[in-house]
Order: structure tokens, then sequence, then C-alpha cells
């Protein structure tokens, strides 16, 4: 008997695995979403043994885009492009909608710089536009927009005029890609005669037949991406000897965007890095932070009371944060707490309920970046936290002020930086080997 029960253990998991569901048909209408994604498909269709190159994908919302899904379209996408170097990656928030998430999206995207978003989200829609302008604004990714699935008890009057009239007016004006979900999974529902609670494990998270169902819809869109010419919108390549010439190992090169990639043979030699007269590395723009949180090594968010965010400002410089609770009143929804900074040292004592700048100018914490309930019943999984805890975060740079014989082939000199018109002036004997340089410029400005 014993037996039996291990191997049922084991074959129901597979089972499970292995059965059927219906099949989705091809999309009907890619119209929206193959022509806008032009650098992807180039990226993706256009890789080979010889020119594998690197192709970042970031799933990015709340906690739909969470759920297992998605790593069934990364082992499609690994499966159909073979030849490309992909990325993909998940910083998804569960219970995040966009008034919250909007918070989170300028550090999280600009720290990853993908070439491909996959993003859902729900909530109001001001705050929705203002993700993707953040994104637009701040990183040449191209946007694939997924419209809500079929939930149970959900206003849908509100979310079929979202889905139906909103988004795809949000993608037209900001040329975005659309994965129209809601469609195939009403029209998935009705030809096999199911309800809408069948694929949902409560009345809007996916059971594995939703998860199936999503991934299926996903994975016949990317099955319209042309093949064609080579793309690279939002990237201007500059040539050695056509765009730019060395001259005593110096190059001095005006560039307008927030990124910089230099593509070069490497040699024994090294060079120097100058962004409008100064280093780098003495650049606000170029420092990015990890998510406040009491479990570096897992999912950030724990507690009421942490801080989702902080800004970076002053002269930032790579080091290690920690953030004290020193006091909570949970009926208030405020905390007391101090931080530290592993070279800054003690940098000063604050309240939730104020804006706080740290001594050192280098931390800046608003009231409204506190994670609080939104009513009685919001995140009632999580408990406040108490005093004595500590969260921390890591600041770390995105630019560099040398480049070094084993950086490899393609080296980001400059990221993060305002999108505007910069100076980069380079210098030294690795210049010798330079190739390209590639200066991405988002189509938005700050």
């Amino acid at each position: 008997m014993p037996f039996l029960c291990t191997l049922l253990g084991l074959l129901l998991p597979l089972y499970a695995f292995a059965q059927s569901y219906f099949p989705v048909p091809p999309v009907a209408d890619a119209s929206r979403f193959a022509t806008r994604l032009p650098r992807t498909a180039s990226m993706l269709t256009g890789a080979t043994s010889a020119q594998s190159q690197e192709v970042r994908v970031l799933v990015y919302g709340q906690s739909i885009s969470m759920q297992d899904w998605w790593k069934q379209v990364k082992h499609f996408l690994e499966q159909r492009y073979p030849q490309a170097n992909l990325v993909m990656v998940n910083k998804a928030i569960g219970g995040f909608s966009s008034d919250r998430l909007k918070l989170m999206v300028d550090n999280d995207v600009v720290a990853f710089y993908p070439d491909l978003i996959l993003f859902h989200d729900y909530g109001n829609e001001d705050d929705y536009e203002q993700i993707i302008r953040t994104i637009r604004s701040r990183t040449t990714a191209e946007i694939a927009i997924q419209t809500d699935h079929v939930a149970v008890g959900q206003n849908e009057t509100w979310h079929d005029r979202h889905c139906n009239v909103w988004l795809p007016a949000l993608c037209d004006k900001y040329q975005l890609a659309l994965i129209d979900i809601r469609t195939a999974w009403k029209a998935y529902l009705a030809q096999n005669k199911l309800s809408a609670s069948t694929l949902l494990t409560d009345n809007v998270h996916l059971n594995d037949h939703g998860n199936y169902l999503m991934a299926e819809i996903i994975k016949r869109y990317f099955e319209t991406l042309p093949t064609g010419p080579v793309s690279l919108a939002g990237v201007h390549v500059l040539k050695a000897g056509k765009d730019f010439t060395v001259r005593k190992d110096r190059l001095r090169l005006p560039v307008t965007g927030n990124r910089v990639d230099l593509v070069w043979s490497p040699s024994t030699s090294s060079a120097s890095v100058l962004v409008d007269g100064q280093k780098p590395l003495a650049t606000l723009g170029c420092y990015y932070h990890t998510r406040p949180s009491r479990k570096p090594d897992g999912f950030f968010l724990t507690h009421i009371g942490q801080p989702l965010t902080v800004q970076l400002a002053g002269q930032p410089q790579a080091e290690d944060w920690t953030l004290t609770i020193t006091a909570v009143d949970s009926v208030r929804q405020e905390v007391g707490f101090r931080v530290s900074g592993s070279k800054t040292g003690h940098d000063g004592e604050g309240s939730s309920d104020k804006p706080f700048t740290s001594r050192s100018g280098r931390i800046v914490i608003e009231p409204y970046y506190w994670f609080r309930r939104k009513n009685p019943g919001d995140f009632r999984q999580f408990s406040w936290l108490k005093p004595g805890d500590t969260l921390r975060w890591q600041v770390a740079s995105m630019c560099r002020d040398t480049i070094s014989p084993a950086d490899g082939r393609t080296v980001t000199v400059l990221q993060g930086v305002a999108n505007g018109e910069h100076v980069l002036e380079l210098s030294g004997r690795a210049l010798s080997g330079l190739h390209e340089i590639r200066v991405y410029q988002p189509p938005l400005r700050d």
C-alpha cells in the first residue's frame, strides 16, 4: 500500500501535465502585433549560430503575469528560435494594480533594459498609461499588451470596453503590439461549451487549463512574427570608418539617447569613458537599486509597512543599504525607521508619514512609497513589520568608467542617463579594436 501511494504520487502530476486540452486556432487578426515588434522579430528570426545575440524579454504586471503560462511561452520561444540567446525574466508583483505598479516600473524596467515586454495589469487607466509612458521614455523596449482574460464576478461591461476600445487605442497611440487574450478566450469557451470558472482556481486566477490557454494564445501571436530585413528600431548603429573615426586613441562623439553599447575586439589594453565631461560613475542616472526586502534571496514583498521603493538622489555610490524599523503604529499605518549605508554609515531617521531625505542626500523616501493596506481585507496574508525588523537593498551602477580586456565583445558603457543629447568621450589603446557603437534612443523624452 505505501508503494502504491508513492507510485500514485509520482504519476498523478505527470498525468496532469500530459493531459490534453482543446486546440487553440491561429490568430485571425494579428495586424496590431506582427508589425509592431520589428526589432524583436528581427532579433528572434534572424539569429544564427554565427550571429546569435541576446534577446531580453521581461514579463511584467501583477499576479496573472506571475502564473506558470509565462514559463510555457519561454519554452516555446527557446524551441522556436534556438539560435537566439533568450534571456526571459519575470518581475511581476502580485496584487499590484496600476496605482502601485507605477511606483516600481522605472527602477524595475530600466535596470533590465529589455528588448520586449509582455505586459498585463489591472487598475485605473490613467496610471496604466503612466506606466507605458515611463517605459517608452526610459527604454527602447517594444511592448506587447495582453488584454484581460474572462474572470468571474467582474464588471464585464467595463472590462469589455477596456479591452476592446481603450487598450487598442492606447496601442495605436504609442505603437504597442496587442495580444487580444479576451476575444480568443471567449471564443475558446464558446466553441468548447465551457464556463469561465472551468479555467480558474478562484474568480480570477488561472488553473492548469487556464495557464495552457493563456500560453497557447500568446504562442499563436508569436507564430505570426515575420521573417524580414534586419530592424534596429530605436537603436542607432554607428560604424567605425563610416560614422566615426578614432584618432590618436581618442574619440569624441555626440549621441542622443540613454544607453550606449560598444562592440569591439577585446585586447590587452583598456579605455576610459566620459559622458558630458565627467566619469559615468559620477552621474546620478547611472545607478539603480534592488527592491527593499527582508529576504534578499526571496520575493521582496513580505510585510505591511515596508517601503516599496526608494529614490536615489545626490551622489549615489555602489553600496548596501539597511533600513531598521524603530516604531510601528498599525492603526495609523505608520512606521518609524533609521537608514544606514555600508559606505555612507548612519544616514538619518524618519517616519513614514513624512517625506524623508537621508543626511547624505543619497536616499529619498516619499510617504506614498510605503506599503499600506487600502482596506482591512487588502493583503490580509501579510502581517505588520515589528520594531527591530530590517530591510535591505543594494545600489549598483549600470555604467562604466573604464573598459577592460575581460569585458567581452559587447560592452554597455552608459545606461539610465537622461534620454537626450550627450557627448561621449573615449580614450585608450583598446579603441583600435572598436568596430561599432550602438546608441539606444527611447521614443519619448523624460
